[in-house]
């Protein structure tokens, strides 16, 4: 054997060419996601957020009641609410019921608690009371506050 023949030295560049097609077909497809992940939310229009109404609290768990009341002329149903988070994270439990013409969502995650305290600063500050509450809707829009302890402080 002497080398390669034409013919497979052919197939070979071939198979190289198909080979950085199909890698740069992947890198286009995970640039175009991880675009698509990162573009902002788009904020609902149909609804505004009572802060008389929604509230924080927290004991094992941080616990947000987040009061939608939605704009003039809108309808609004409980199948509307699709997913919420607070401070980022998906509700551990979450539900959703009518109060008059306003959406109550209530929603918790687990709170994590330092069992130690060190020695020259002492304890931990008290588990959080204040929740970054978004609520993602079906429509594809959101409708997010910064809600305190009470009356939205």
């Amino acid at each position: 054997m002497l080398g390669d023949t034409p013919e497979e030295k052919m197939r070979a560049q071939q198979r190289r060419k198909r080979i950085r097609t199909v890698a740069l077909l992947l890198v286009v497809v995970l640039a175009v996601g991880i675009a698509v992940s990162l573009l902002p939310t788009t904020s609902s229009k149909n609804f505004t957020v009572d802060r008389e109404n929604s509230r924080c609290a927290a004991g094992g768990s941080l616990s947000c009641t987040l009061a939608l009341d939605p704009r003039s002329g809108y309808t609004a149903t409980i199948s509307l609410v699709k997913s919420v988070q607070i401070n980022g994270t998906n509700a551990a439990s979450s539900s959703v019921k009518m109060s008059g013409n306003e959406i109550l969502v209530m929603a918790s995650i687990p709170l994590a608690t330092m069992t130690h305290c060190l020695p020259d600063v002492g304890c931990s500050l008290g588990p959080a009371t204040a929740g970054d509450v978004v609520v993602f809707l079906t429509d594809g829009t959101t409708v997010s506050a910064v809600i305190g302890a009470t009356n939205g402080e």
